[in-house]
């Protein structure tokens, strides 16, 4: 079993939720943003009023507006949760069947089923139990060991490692 103290800081869970937002809308999406915009400027100049245009129109707004909401609620939950744990510090203790999570907030054990995926960044792991759902793992607190420990148990129970 590992057991370690994760210390969790702001500027630590902005930069867990910018890979997140990243991974999530990607490039992709801004280029079909961009394409939009460029589509609807080229309208607009060549005065077209049409429904056409409304409809480009009201994509564009919400584009952007869904990846803005996207990024502000999920970083705003993160501080909740920060500020909820009063210490900034949580326990995590790895065992062979269960990840477990404590902190002055809550107390979270789970299956390792229940970890889908894990997305490897720089200073921070994000463990996914959802699309929208996950935990974020300070790398500068954990170990080596304890590393490859977490991906071992992630892989024999089915969740995918990137």
């Amino acid at each position: 079993m590992h057991c370690i103290t994760l210390t969790y800081t702001k500027p630590l869970l902005r930069q867990a939720v910018r890979s997140f937002w990243w991974r999530v809308v990607g490039f992709k999406y801004f280029v079909a943003l961009a394409l939009v915009a460029a589509s609807l400027l080229g309208l607009i100049l060549d005065g077209d009023t049409s429904w056409f245009v409304g409809v480009l129109a009201s994509v564009l707004v919400f584009g952007i507006t869904f990846v803005v909401a996207l990024y502000v609620i999920h970083y705003g939950n993160s501080l909740r949760k920060l500020q909820a744990m009063g210490s900034h510090q949580a326990k995590l203790e790895a065992s062979e069947a269960s990840l477990s999570l404590s902190s002055g907030a809550s107390v979270a054990t789970l299956p390792w089923s229940a970890v889908t995926e894990v997305w490897r960044f720089k200073s921070c792991w994000l463990l996914l139990f959802s699309k929208s759902q996950f935990v974020t793992l300070p790398l500068a607190d954990i170990p080596t060991e304890a590393r490859a420990f977490i991906i071992a148990r992630v892989q024999t129970s089915g969740g995918k490692v990137e």
